[in-house]
């Protein structure tokens, strides 16, 4: 059989379409390097190193009951159950602190009369447990809860860090338990966010508890994952070791200052700054025009396909022109592997190398 797949290319200058198809196999073939005798594929070579991916629920929607969760980029997925079980509710859901407005939820409301988590400004999805009234009139429940992560698909992952969310009245009021021993607690008072990093980083034997005392309110965002994995070697920069910055950090408003340093604007036209983007974007964005997307509206794409593509990219940008950040990648380099994935190249391979870099160390506060 043969497939016929089409991508557009939409910028200044008019679009360009690329058409390609194969018979049989795979899709896309992989880029080939015309410097070696015969089209040696690029990325051929691969090397064991410690690759970490950040689950910050962006790819779910609001409402959206999360009983396990996939990590393509770690090769592993994961079961979430939770308790109590709020009268037998599916309590493990997806919370958009950005897009409703209060009174939504309360305690995780971030503007307007009596909103409690001004910091929620910028979070986006979190991971909640469901009110006991029901998730569409209670939001997140009042009483807190405890997330228990466990069947790992793989037995080697490690935990870097998680963000307690709107946290509730009392200190040390979010706990992190792995295997049954505590590693971390928030001591972050109501309406905050604030990041647990593991005392210790074991290996995830059993499983993985993520608690809110039953004296809070809240939930939890940006869960980084990480394990050894064979990875390809990506060819025209060097190979990992430096710095970088995930979407969720380019993306929350409380980063603002960062960008200065990067000489862009969130407001900058998408289009302007890569020289094209996709005439179309994955659901649930369809109602978004691409060549109208700026800089920070691209950030906060959700879903999968070209929309985590243009999501990594921006933020390999901002890594890339960051006085502050030594990032692997040249802002050339990014916009060369973003523009081959776009006009009919791998999407999601590109996504994955992209990603790979931007989530190494933060050195930004």
């Amino acid at each position: 059989m043969r497939l016929r797949f089409e991508y557009s290319l939409v910028g200044s200058a008019g679009a360009l379409i690329l058409l390609a198809g194969c018979n049989g196999g795979s899709v896309l073939e992989p880029d080939r390097d015309s410097s070696f005798e015969g089209g040696m594929p690029l990325a051929a070579v691969a090397a064991v190193e410690e690759v970490c991916a950040t689950i910050d629920f962006e790819a779910y929607a609001h409402g959206d009951q999360l009983p396990s969760i996939a990590v393509p980029e770690l090769e592993l997925d994961f079961n979430v159950t939770v308790w109590p079980s709020n009268g037998g509710l599916a309590s493990a859901r997806v919370y958009d602190t950005d897009t409703l407005s209060p009174p939504g939820d309360p305690f995780l409301a971030w503007a307007g009369a009596g909103s409690t988590c001004p910091e929620c400004v910028g979070a986006g999805n979190i991971l909640v447990f469901e009110d006991g009234a029901g998730f569409d009139s209670g939001g997140a429940s009042d009483y807190g809860g405890t997330f228990f992560l466990d069947g790992f698909s793989q037995a080697d992952v490690r935990i870097r860090g998680i963000t307690a969310v709107g946290a509730g009245s009392y200190d040390d009021s979010h706990y992190m338990l792995i295997d049954a021993e505590p590693l971390a607690s928030s001591l972050a008072s109501a309406g905050d966010l604030q990041t647990l990093t593991p005392s210790s980083e074991p290996v995830i034997q059993s499983f993985v508890e993520l608690v809110v005392l039953s004296s809070a309110q809240g939930g939890f965002d940006d869960l980084m994952l990480c394990r050894m994995m064979e990875v390809p070697e990506e060819p025209g920069g060097t190979q990992g070791g430096g710095e970088g910055c995930g979407f969720s950090y380019w993306r929350n408003q409380r980063h603002g200052d960062s960008w200065t340093g990067t000489g862009l604007s969130p407001e900058l036209n998408l289009a302007d700054v890569l020289g094209g983007v996709p005439a179309t974007l994955a659901k649930p964005e369809q109602n978004l025009a691409p060549v109208e997307l700026t800089l920070s509206q691209s950030l906060g794409l959700r879903g999968s396909g070209v929309n985590r593509l243009l999501r990594e990219t921006v933020a390999a940008i901002l890594n890339a022109e960051a006085d502050a950040v030594n990032f692997d990648l040249t802002p050339d380099r990014v916009i060369e592997l973003y523009s081959s994935a776009i006009a009919g190249g791998d999407v999601g391979g590109t996504t994955k190398i992209l990603k790979q870099y931007n989530n190494q160390v933060c050195p930004l506060d």
